[in-house]
């Protein structure tokens, strides 16, 4: 694990975490067979938590009736530090433990850079 217990090691870059200007992400994660509601809990659980974080400027999460269980999220922060302050919420650790025994495969992440 890296930035905190549970958090996906290499998940987040030293580079992102040391930013002090936005920063952003695109992830992307599917659900093993079977535990499609589950993971959707887990990920609606903690939406309006984010969203009310310091630093949060953009947390949304999306899927498609074509491909249950598959999710897409975008999130921007205003700073390395809001990100690391983040993933390091009890509810987040809680969220990460969770979900390692649902997803299938890693945890897909895109580090950006936002131009404005």
């Amino acid at each position: 694990m890296s930035t905190g217990d549970t958090t996906p090691d290499g998940l987040i870059p030293a580079t992102i975490l040391a930013s002090d200007t936005p920063v952003a992400v695109y992830g992307y994660a599917r659900a093993k067979a079977g535990e499609e509601g589950r993971m959707l809990g887990e990920i609606q659980a903690i939406i309006d938590l984010t969203r009310k974080e310091d630093g949060c400027e953009q947390y949304v999460v999306h899927t498609t009736p074509d491909q249950p269980g598959a999710y897409a999220f975008y999130e921007r922060w205003s700073s390395g530090a809001h990100l690391l302050a983040h993933v390091s919420q009890p509810f987040m650790q809680t969220y990460f433990a969770a979900i390692a025994g649902l997803v299938e495969g890693e945890l897909e992440a895109h580090w950006l850079h936002p131009l404005s």
